[in-house]
């Protein structure tokens, strides 16, 4: 008998196409979507400091990353699906698909600088290399802060079911690829 898969944690490096992934995942799947990355973006607007910051000061401030690990712990309880958008779901949910989106450097700088979003709390540059310091910080942040927390490696590719390079695929391939891979882990 096999287990139906009715929970998938998805993460993913910084303008991977994470958060445009989760819509299209729970589009598709039917599952309620819960994204921790707008919880950590209203904490940094709350205190007037970018998300690289914000990431920075998570590292000597626990109670940060408290907060977001607490919800994800208590969704463990819930019995309906879910698609989870966030970095650490996959560490804190039980029997979820895990996934990773993977994206060059370059091109992650590029998607989010261009990115003209409404999103309330989306961080704005004033140019590429400042996207690209930016971006570059907040990625060894989360992974100096997330191996010193967990004595996990969020770049790891063995923690996930299934990784996906974004770099030079549309938004259809990456739904495609994923599809399959969750068609056949639910055979």
């Amino acid at each position: 008998m096999t287990k139906i898969i009715n929970r998938i944690s998805i993460t993913g490096d910084p303008g991977s196409g994470k958060s445009t992934f989760a819509e299209s995942v729970a589009n598709y799947t039917g599952f309620e979507k819960i994204t921790t990355g707008n919880i950590f973006r209203k904490l940094a607007a709350e205190a007037g400091v970018s998300i690289t910051k914000l990431n920075e000061m998570a590292e000597a401030q626990r109670d940060l990353d408290a907060k977001v690990d607490d919800y994800l712990v208590s969704l463990n309880d819930k019995t309906t699906p879910m698609v989870l958008d966030s970095r650490m779901a996959w560490h804190f949910i039980k029997d979820t698909f895990k996934v990773r989106l993977t994206v060059d450097p370059d091109e992650a700088v590029k998607r989010i600088f261009s990115d003209d979003s409404a999103e309330e709390f989306r961080e704005k540059f004033a140019s590429l290399d400042e996207a690209m310091e930016e971006v570059e910080k907040r990625r060894l942040s989360e992974i100096r802060r997330y191996q010193k927390l967990y004595g996990v490696n969020i770049g790891n590719d063995k923690n996930f079911d299934l990784v996906i390079n974004t770099s030079h695929i549309t938004k259809d391939e990456t739904i495609d690829i994923f599809i399959e891979a969750f068609e056949r882990a639910n055979r």
